[in-house]
């Protein structure tokens, strides 16, 4: 993967679709539509055509740039490898393609992946069997996910995510006094929940 300096950035100011194109272009892809962006609430994500390898025909993928100094190559790198795990478990994720053996690209200051296109659908929440079959998919995820110990994310835990974010609350005093009583008894039935779990 190539080094990135990112200097002190943070932000998107300079990722214009000109720079998208010629990084696209530099990793050997020959986009042949416009650029339609996609949602994403903290990177950058375009859809677009592209030649890849001489292909006869344009693919449709997905770029994603990752928003400088948010995750580390390592961290980007370690999600990369699960997607990849991921899919060869045959569970329906989409994992990025590579580019000389790489999946994480770098580009005048931004990391990005590109990823093919894949439609989904939206989960019906009140259709009992979509329900059992996401339950399915998300235990075949663990099981997938607890051959190894991924050691670059931030962990997910009760400490983290639940009493640290009590406390900063707590510190900050952003709950209106006569609601803080409810919060705190039903943020403290969580935590228990949680611990048990």
């Amino acid at each position: 993967m190539p080094a990135v300096d990112i200097g002190q950035r943070f932000d998107f100011s300079t990722l214009q679709p000109d720079l998208i194109l010629d990084a696209l272009q530099h990793y050997g892809l020959d986009v042949s539509s416009g650029l339609l962006a996609l949602n994403s609430y903290e990177n950058r994500v375009y859809q677009f055509n592209a030649y890849r390898d001489a292909a006869v025909r344009p693919e449709k993928m997905v770029v994603k740039f990752y928003r400088p100094q948010r995750w580390t190559p390592a961290q980007i790198q370690e999600e990369h490898q699960f997607a990849f795990e991921l899919a060869a478990a045959e569970i329906p994720v989409v994992a990025p393609l590579l580019f000389a053996g790489e999946s994480l690209l770098g580009y005048q200051g931004f990391y990005f992946a590109v990823f093919p296109s894949r439609g989904g659908r939206t989960l019906e929440i009140d259709n009992d069997d979509q329900l059992a079959m996401l339950g399915r998919f998300l235990g075949r995820m663990h099981q997938v996910g607890r051959k190894h110990v991924f050691t670059e994310r931030p962990e997910l835990s009760v400490q983290s995510h639940l009493q640290r974010s009590q406390q900063v609350l707590a510190e900050l005093e952003l709950i209106p006094g006569y609601l803080r009583p409810a919060f705190d008894s039903a943020l403290q039935q969580v935590i228990a929940e949680a611990t048990r779990q």
